[in-house]
């Protein structure tokens, strides 16, 4: 079995235009799955409910599926939030997704990413941010991967050093994450184009310490340009950490491939 991407968006969600039909011709032959965002927001954000048409997206990929030798999996991206856990679970219920990544996307009054030093200092953003997190591990114990660990971070520039203030929450979260067999993914597009991937080296020690085994590489990809991005890099930093192996999920089950040489990999 190949290791294959598994968090990538196409038009079933709303911050991405891509088709399926494109990522299955990048692929090589490899399957592909995508993670449609569901998120749900607080009238005080005045956001629309981002709920993916699960019945269309099946339809196209049983569709798909026909012309491309069964090769294409469902996936969902929830961004978790504690008072919308019923309404999540709700959701999820009786949809046959083969992976749920949960995400820590906002915080009832306003997406993370939309904040930096000049409107939250990085250590109140660090204890909220974390906090929901560790939250989101305790409550969502049905995710099978913990989807970009830094995302509340990505609008800061951030050393490791300050980052470890932050290592007693974090191994509350991992310790969690590893109870409930849930993977840590290294997110390639916010290790290479955010410039976060010496948070990941260090995270990658931190959850292992705890007894973590489970790793994920994914491109978080909303265009097919950006399918696999960085996977070399990534591969080889974990290579570096002494991981020999990664998770692949099919029915929400994990399943151990040999990490890639990074020589077969575009």
């Amino acid at each position: 079995m190949h290791y294959y991407d598994q968090h990538m968006h196409t038009y079933f969600s709303p911050d991405s235009t891509e088709t399926l039909e494109r990522y299955l011709e990048q692929s090589a032959g490899k399957t592909v799955i995508t993670t449609e965002h569901l998120d749900f927001f607080s009238k005080e954000q005045e956001t629309a409910d981002v709920l993916p048409d699960f019945d269309a997206y099946s339809e196209k990929i049983a569709q798909l599926n026909q012309l491309y030798d069964q090769r294409i999996l469902k996936g969902i991206e929830v961004g978790f939030t504690y008072p919308d856990k019923e309404k999540i679970q709700d959701f999820l219920s009786g949809k046959d997704y083969d992976l749920i990544l949960m995400s820590i996307h906002h915080n009832g009054r306003h997406g993370f990413m939309l904040l930096g030093n000049d409107d939250v200092p990085l250590e109140n953003q660090l204890e909220e941010y974390y906090s929901l997190m560790l939250q989101g591990v305790r409550e969502f114990t049905n995710a099978n991967v913990l989807a970009h660990f830094d995302y509340g971070l990505r609008s800061y520039e951030v050393s490791v050093e300050e980052l470890k203030a932050a290592e007693p929450k974090l191994l509350q979260i991992f310790e969690t994450a590893v109870q409930h067999d849930i993977a840590f993914e290294l997110n390639t597009r916010s290790m290479y184009r955010f410039g976060n991937a010496h948070l990941y080296e260090y995270a990658i020690d931190l959850y292992r310490s705890v007894g973590g085994t489970l790793f994920t590489v994914s491109s978080d990809a909303h265009v097919v340009e950006d399918y696999e991005l960085g996977f070399k890099d990534a591969f080889e930093m974990l290579k570096k950490h002494g991981v020999e192996q990664l998770a692949v999920f099919k029915n929400q089950q994990p399943s151990f491939v040999e990490l890639p040489q990074s020589a077969n990999v575009q």
